[in-house]
């Protein structure tokens, strides 16, 4: 079964959720504990998007699965900021 998207990239909530859920999990930990400790968002975003990523190849929604990857390279970047921050000191 092939799913044919007629909506743009930007009008749909799951790939929104997809490229945000790493950064914001960065900036509650940003906020709630401080920018140098939140470089732990890396493990919590890896597992959360980890099972994104099975729910989205599950209802073969590759754009979500992408939007996913796009999010977890965020955290990434977020993080090694936040382990530069800590642990150059």
């Amino acid at each position: 079964m092939v799913v044919t998207n007629s909506k743009k990239w930007w009008e749909e909530p799951m790939v929104w959720l997809g490229v945000l859920h790493g950064a914001t999990i960065w900036a509650f930990m940003a906020v709630y504990l401080s920018i140098p400790s939140a470089w732990i968002s890396l493990t919590c975003g890896s597992l959360i998007g980890f099972f994104l990523y099975l729910v989205a190849l599950g209802y073969q929604d590759y754009r979500f699965a992408k939007a996913i990857l796009v999010g977890f390279m965020m955290n990434v970047l977020l993080s090694s900021f936040s382990a530069i921050l800590a642990f150059i000191d």
